[in-house]
């Protein structure tokens, strides 16, 4: 907070892009979920019956073309970023980067607000590279909300990859889909739930009502798929303000330590500008409001 600038903290911070990660073991249908909800297949997505998807692929929402992004679209980079940073902490713990990345544009508009990442499906040979085990962590744990796609014909969960969620709250960082699920080939709630102990060291069972079910690559669930991804589209953008909420009262919180901590010259403006944050910017009941002096480069 070297900075101390409102316009600066609301933009950059609470009013980023949404970053939703979909993660899962191989060919679990990650990206088909993805291309069903953008309404069209993005525009480097692999599909096939093998394991396809072999790149971290961020993909910026809301574009004006389906492509790679441009290397002189700053305001479209910038929303990737977040590759680049995770491949800075990945050279400073193995020594090398991740290489296996890519920016896309993407016109969906729906989704303007969010930047969804795909990944590579976790292996457990992969644990054994440095570079891509520190990687998909650090997506993992930078993400505002998570996707596990589990496809119940895979059978068990790996063990090093539900350790990378046992510290997480379901719900709140991240969600199941079951997916390609059959309603009548017996996989029921039970086996679920030996599955997703994993995940929470047992401490946490999932209800039939709450079991978010996809019933992809199956003819005789084609009208069931369609209702899923339209239930799933609506959870994905339920989830923007809850994210710009939290991320508004965890600056508010931080806000209210580091006020007391503000001596020297400038004080008293500094002091304002934080009263007004926390009272009225920061306050997920209110419409923030601006200085008018902002248009001026500072404020009061």
């Amino acid at each position: 907070m070297n900075k101390f600038n409102t316009q600066s903290l609301n933009i950059n911070y609470c009013s980023g892009p949404v970053r939703i990660a979909f993660v899962g073991s191989w060919s679990t249908g990650k990206t088909s979920i993805i291309n069903a909800l953008l309404g069209h297949t993005y525009s480097t997505a692999q599909i096939s019956p093998s394991p396809s998807t072999d790149k971290f692929v961020c993909i910026a929402l809301g574009a004006s073309y389906n492509d790679p992004i441009r290397s002189d679209d700053y305001d479209l980079r910038k929303n990737c970023d977040l590759i680049s940073h995770i491949n800075e902490i990945t050279y400073d713990v193995c020594g090398n980067t991740q290489p296996n990345t890519v920016d896309i544009a993407d016109m969906n508009s729906e989704f303007e607000d969010f930047v969804f990442f795909d990944t590579p499906g976790f292996q457990q040979e992969y644990t054994n590279d440095c570079s891509y085990e520190v990687f998909y962590k650090q997506l993992i744990e930078k993400m505002d909300f998570v996707y596990v796609v589990w496809d119940v014909n895979h059978g068990k969960i790996d063990e090093s990859f539900s350790s990378l969620f046992q510290n997480k709250a379901h719900g709140v960082d991240y969600e199941m889909i079951f997916n390609r699920y059959d309603d009548q080939a017996g996989n029921g709630i039970s086996f679920l739930n030996q599955q997703y102990a994993k995940m929470t060291k047992g401490h946490e069972l999932l209800s039939e009502g709450y079991v978010l079910k996809l019933h992809e690559n199956r003819t005789k669930y084609q009208n069931e798929f369609v209702e899923d991804i339209r239930s799933l589209r609506t959870k994905i953008l339920s989830v923007n303000q809850t994210v710009h909420d939290q991320r508004k009262l965890t600056m508010k919180e931080n806000l209210i330590r580091y006020r007391s901590k503000i001596t020297g010259f400038d004080s008293l403006r500094k002091i304002k500008m934080a009263d007004r944050m926390i009272q009225k910017d920061l306050n997920i009941h209110m419409k923030p409001v601006h200085s008018h002096f902002e248009k001026f480069g500072f404020e009061l």
